[in-house]
């Protein structure tokens, strides 16, 4: 088996249903697809197995975050190479097939291939990405750096090119690598679980590349959703809490440092959305309750995962 494809799908079967057909017709290789059908509904799984006999289905009705749902296939994966794709993404060429043959062209360190990612307009979303680390981040939150539009010898080049941190949505990994490096991090719910990945392959000597001739359309942001949900509320406190533990590493001083700026920041934008709120439940209110519980989740010793369950639960209840 050359590539074993991963995708992740949270009761999303319209959507998923895209991206499976995009595979079938446009794959050459030898590949399996693991679908993780995670907190899928009855009626969305009957027909994931109806439609999609070919596809591998894992159930995933427990809470988890991104990595852990991709290590539940991750860990019977056979190919030579993982294809870690999001289920809000289609693929118009054969991809798959040009991703795998570009290691042939990379020395041996080369652990990571990523296409160049488009918006469903195929304007540019991502070709590559620069290192991130703290000072970024900072900058980040102040206006003053965007990742998207930084000056780096990681981004936006033609060919073949190496980046430095990889892009979750999609990119192609050697099987044996990503063992060795026992997958992705399970403490990361939501994120930064790429960037985290991506920075311990490069400081074990791996490489990760781009070829900037491979397309990949990625919905994310170009649904046409005008409405944000209310599960903003519990992703946006365990995705910040992932992203100031990695940013700090292994330095007190630092996440000390790191969490009273976020708090700070996010404290000031609960004010700014509520301000802007006209009615309760509208966008500004839930970007209000989100920020709020940014703050109040970071002063906390508890992990994503159980920051997501806390906020989660009261969006059910």
């Amino acid at each position: 088996m050359e590539v074993s494809v991963i995708i992740v799908s949270m009761n999303n079967y319209e959507v998923l249903s895209g991206c499976l057909d995009s595979i079938r017709t446009h794959t050459s290789t030898s590949y399996e697809v693991f679908v993780v059908a995670y907190l899928f509904s009855p009626e969305n799984l009957q027909h994931l197995r109806q439609n999609y006999p070919w596809a591998q289905i894992i159930e995933s009705n427990e809470i988890r975050g991104f990595s852990a749902n991709n290590n539940l296939a991750l860990r019977k994966a056979t190919g030579k190479y993982c294809f870690v794709l999001n289920d809000d993404t289609k693929i118009e060429s054969d991809v798959i097939t040009s991703l795998a043959a570009t290691f042939d062209q990379l020395p041996s360190e080369a652990a990571v291939v990523s296409p160049r990612l488009l918006f469903a307009d195929h304007s540019l979303q991502y070709c590559g990405r620069p290192e991130i680390n703290w000072k970024t981040y900072v900058l980040a939150q102040l206006g003053l750096w965007r990742e998207k539009t930084a000056e780096s010898p990681y981004t936006n080049r033609t060919g073949t090119f190496r980046t430095y941190n990889l892009v979750g949505a999609a990119f192609m990994i050697k099987t044996d690598i990503f063992r060795q490096m026992g997958f992705f991090d399970e403490y990361y719910f939501f994120c930064p679980e790429d960037i985290a990945l991506s920075t311990a392959l490069n400081r074990r000597g791996y490489f990760c590349y781009v070829n900037a001739s491979v397309e990949l359309i990625h919905y994310e942001g170009c649904s046409g959703k005008t409405h944000i949900s209310q599960i903003k509320t519990a992703t946006a406190p365990a995705g910040e809490k992932g992203v100031i533990r990695f940013l700090s590493g292994s330095s007190v001083v630092l996440y000390i440092f790191l969490t009273c700026f976020a708090c700070v920041i996010a404290v000031l934008r609960s004010l700014k959305y509520r301000i802007q709120s006209k009615v309760s439940g509208d966008n500004a209110s839930i970007m209000s309750a989100a920020n709020r519980n940014v703050a109040a989740a970071l002063l906390t010793r508890k992990t994503p995962k159980e920051i997501f369950v806390k906020y989660y639960n009261r969006i059910k209840h």
